[in-house]
């Protein structure tokens, strides 16, 4: 189960999502496929929306030219439930995908720094 925080100073509620993933290599291509899943058993509360994501895959290839380059692939399907405009999730998205590319890319020199890779 993932959860989200709350954004806007609080006018977009925070979501979770009930999410199965596969991960593993085609090669030398790291693939991770997933989906929203049914569950009846799944904690939940008043104060979060549950979002459902459709069927969604991230994949990471090496470049053949430069080790320090790879191309990543994102395909995602999310249904963020509850009442947001599309104005707003066409603002918001963009930001959130460029805010988690950041986010890797700092994961990815601290493990090459670590020697992880």
């Amino acid at each position: 189960m993932k959860v989200t925080s709350d954004g806007g100073g609080g006018m977009v509620s925070a979501r979770d999502f009930v999410y199965v993933s596969k991960k593993g290599y085609e090669g030398e291509i790291f693939v991770m496929g997933g989906k929203s899943v049914e569950m009846k058993d799944a904690p939940s509360s008043s104060k979060i929306v549950r979002a459902v994501n459709g069927p969604g895959c991230q994949m990471v290839t090496p470049s053949a030219e430069d080790k320090n380059i790879c191309e990543f692939l994102w395909l995602m399907d999310c249904d963020y439930k509850g009442w947001m405009p599309q104005s707003v999730l066409d603002i918001a998205m963009p930001i959130a995908q460029t805010q988690f590319i950041d986010c890797v890319r700092k994961l990815a020199e601290k493990l090459k720094e670590e020697g992880k890779f």
